[in-house]
């Protein structure tokens, strides 16, 4: 006979467990139990009716007393491995956890190895603050079955918890190959790779969970929008995607849905500044389809853009309003040695949170006299810090941390004035538009 079947069970069977068997395939639990009761008044040592009404107990939700039941199989076969996986079951879902956890260990002394009770008592550990021991359990479990994403992700979650990331690493990646669709161990892979200092890969990780998991179950949503706080910016593929995405109807949902103004009002602080039109170099940066270059290109006698996101920058493309375009990052190609009349940036300083690398960069590589111009969302009400992350996942500034900025940098503030930049919700949003220039 299989050492995992009651040793006891055999000849036991009466009409009454006949009939209770018939009542339950029928979906009468309930009338199955009293059958199987009434049996159990007559012949009160039947197993096999106490394993029934254990079953039957704990189909019905009644844990506390199917563990009851199953706890006098076991009396008279405490060999029956089965028994013993519900009864650990049973008391599990009856809320006591530290006797399952002991019933689990018990069956995994009898047999070493079982997975069901490796991963029950695993869970039942972690949920119940031993998670040394569900480590253990888990890496015992993933090294009888290498394929079980469930286990190998619940690893790399305990783990990240402990602060082992780099050990975490390894098992969420697998269980990704195993399950590329699963939300928690992208999630928790995003924490991984948070700790170890590699936050364009958390992101990456991150943003993956976001798509998988709509309702955000997981709180990767708020994982984000702390390593971009962290970080003082966005990632940069997060960036890239989300405008890779919108760029064949960008201008249409920009100016049309959400009135954006960034361009109007750049325009407007050049002519404030300038007065008429002038032959100009001109890096646009951040360019996205040209609707910045549309307004400068009178001043301009050269017209370059850089955008990071390749879709956008074959939209700007088509205009036929620029020099030159390139796919890359602001700052990099703000150092490439060039100068520069006017550097402008619509519609960019909100997802960068900390400025000071952008506006670096600026003061180097403008011409004496040479301006900046920006626009920017003001920071929430109540929010005294030099930028923040709103709702929106977009940055606000605070008006007196661009001025501090420029200062350091050997800029002055030639302009600096509120402006609504676009709509949210058919509600303005509060920001400003600034131009520094280089003394």
């Amino acid at each position: 006979m299989p050492v995992d079947e009651p040793r006891l069970l055999a000849d036991t069977a009466t009409p009454d467990i006949d009939a209770a068997l018939a009542l339950r395939e029928a979906g009468l639990e309930g009338a199955a139990l009293d059958r199987l009761i009434a049996a159990l008044r007559r012949e009160p040592g039947n197993a096999e009716a106490h394993l029934l009404a254990g079953e039957t107990l704990l189909a019905l939700g009644r844990s506390p007393a199917a563990a009851e039941r199953f706890a006098r199989v076991i009396a008279l076969d405490p060999g029956a491995l089965r028994l013993r996986q519900f009864w650990a079951e049973a008391l599990a879902q009856s809320g006591r956890p530290a006797a399952a956890i002991a019933a689990y260990e018990h069956l995994l002394r009898l047999r070493p190895g079982h997975r069901q009770a490796l991963k029950a008592q695993a869970s039942l550990l972690a949920v119940t603050g031993e998670p040394d021991r569900a480590i253990a359990r888990y890496r015992e479990l993933t090294l009888l079955d290498r394929d079980d994403a469930e286990a190998l992700t619940e690893l790399g979650r305990l783990l990240v918890d402990r602060d082992a990331a780099p050990d975490a690493v390894p098992p969420l990646q697998r269980a990704l190959r195993l399950d590329p669709a699963r939300a928690e161990a992208q999630h928790h892979l995003g924490r991984a790779w948070a700790l170890l200092g590699e936050p364009a890969k958390a992101a990456q990780s991150l943003e993956r969970a976001c798509d998988l998991d709509p309702d955000d179950r997981l709180g990767s949503r708020a994982a984000l929008e702390a390593l971009a706080q962290a970080a003082g910016m966005l990632p940069a593929s997060y960036v890239r995607d989300l405008f890779d995405q919108y760029a064949p109807g960008f201008d249409t949902a920009l100016m049309t849905r959400l009135d954006y103004r960034g361009p109007a009002l750049l325009r407007r602080a050049l002519d404030r500044l300038l007065g008429l039109p002038q032959p100009l170099s001109i890096l646009d940066i951040g360019c996205g389809t040209g609707l910045v270059g549309r307004e400068l290109r009178p001043f301009a006698r050269l017209l370059e853009g850089v955008d990071l996101a390749p879709r956008m920058i074959e939209q700007a493309a088509r205009t036929g309003l620029y020099d030159a375009l390139h796919v890359g990052d602001a700052v990099p190609a703000l150092q490439d040695g060039r100068s520069w009349d006017v550097i402008v940036a619509g519609d960019v300083l909100v997802y960068l949170g900390d400025l000071a690398p952008l506006i670096t960069a600026v003061a180097a590589a403008l011409t004496p006299g040479g301006l900046f111009l920006a626009t920017a969302e003001s920071l929430p009400e109540g929010i005294d810090a030099p930028f923040h992350l709103k709702p929106t996942r977009r940055f606000g500034h605070g008006e007196g941390y661009v001025a501090r900025l420029a200062g350091e940098q050997g800029l002055s503030v030639a302009l600096i004035e509120p402006a609504a930049i676009r709509l949210e919700k058919k509600q303005p949003v509060r920001g400003f538009v600034f131009a520094l220039a280089r003394r």
